[in-house]
């Protein structure tokens, strides 16, 4: 089996050429989609690289020999792939459980959280959420590396976890804006644990699925769609750049706000809302299962016409398995979305993920 050494280090882009060492930069990345995921291979190493979004000049790079960087100190080793991982988020889990390496993950932040009855029945340490991971926890479960989000600047107990010889790995899927972008980090997964050629073979076939399905719409059925909900006294919606408007857009919903600059999230007034809900079709992730509660929580949204259609979707009635599946699984969103056009000929059934609000 070809030796994996795992290197974590923050670098400058910059490396220095060398005739008797691989550079970086001359392999052909495999990884398509992805903005802050590289991975390259040649007969002799394997390069992972993945990218801070928020500082485009540091990487975290995975590294075998050969190829050049510009420095080597503070790099960590491991001698064979990963056996044991501890992942802290629903997204991390379901992309290991859809290469069924259910075995390799021996920690989780919570186990209320897993939707995945395989894994929860093997009982996996719960060791707390990110910024509070309990580390004798951690050492319990054997773990030899966690994945985190990174969420914030600094994962607070890294140090110590190095220290006790478990290496800390960030992981920026969430700052996909491509659907397939944000799957494709299955394998990262696939690489560190030896398994890249199931993942190879999983991602490719999420590939075709998405593909198919998105270039199966016809634009003339397109709903005029609305995605959201009030949070205090503003109404959060995806930017017209992020990945869930992009995912509207690939299954040719005409979402409202998709000409509006951003990755992120937009806040309206109630009142703007209210100005274009005559307008809208469909209304997606609303927040709650029934339109009782919605109501409940924010009492005018009873003047909104669309509360009184059945046009309403969410998937508030199982998030564990949303969060869990979805990102790696972007064709199934899809493959929702497209039944969604159908409206009043909706198939419950074939439905992964959504459900109406009633």
């Amino acid at each position: 089996m070809k030796l994996l050494y795992l290197g974590f280090l923050i670098l400058a882009v910059s490396c220095t050429n060398s005739t008797n060492k691989k550079d970086y930069n001359s392999i052909i990345n495999i990884c398509r989609y992805s903005q802050w995921l590289k991975i390259s291979e040649s007969s002799e190493a394997i390069l992972i690289q993945i990218q801070n979004p928020d500082d485009t000049t540091k990487k975290y790079s995975l590294r075998l020999p050969n190829f050049n960087t510009s420095e080597r100190s503070g790099t960590y080793t491991f001698d064979e792939p990963v056996q044991r991982l501890a992942c802290l988020s629903s997204t991390h889990i379901g992309m290991m459980t859809e290469l069924d390496l259910r075995a390799n993950i021996v920690a989780v932040s919570n186990l209320k959280y897993i939707y995945d009855s395989q894994l929860k029945s093997t009982n996996p340490m719960a060791v707390g959420e990110e910024q509070g991971v309990d580390v004798e926890k951690v050492v319990k479960s054997e773990a030899e590396a966690i994945i985190y989000s990174a969420f914030s600047s600094s994962f607070v107990k890294e140090k110590v976890l190095k220290k006790l010889g478990i290496q800390c790995i960030p992981n920026f899927d969430w700052r996909e804006v491509q659907p397939l972008g944000r799957a494709e980090w299955i394998l990262f997964y696939g690489y560190l644990t030896g398994q890249q050629k199931q993942a190879m073979l999983k991602f490719d076939e999420i590939c075709r699925n998405y593909e198919k399905i998105k270039n199966s719409f016809d634009s003339s059925d397109s709903l005029r769609t609305l995605s959201g909900n009030i949070t205090g006294d503003f109404w959060y919606a995806p930017a017209g750049e992020s990945y869930h408007a992009q995912l509207m857009r690939d299954a040719g919903l005409s979402y409202i706000f998709s000409k509006e600059k951003g990755t992120g999230s937009l806040a309206y007034s109630f009142e703007k809302i209210l100005g274009i809900s005559s307008e809208i079709d469909l209304w997606l992730n609303p927040g709650f299962k029934t339109k009782q509660e919605i109501i409940q929580s924010y009492p005018k949204s009873n003047m909104l016409p669309i509360l009184g259609q059945s046009s309403l979707f969410c998937y508030t009635h199982n998030s564990n398995k949303y969060w869990e599946r979805s990102a790696c699984r972007p064709d199934l969103v899809l493959a929702d979305y497209s039944e969604l056009k159908k409206g009043h000929n909706i198939d419950p059934k074939k439905l992964v993920f959504y459900k109406r609000v009633r």
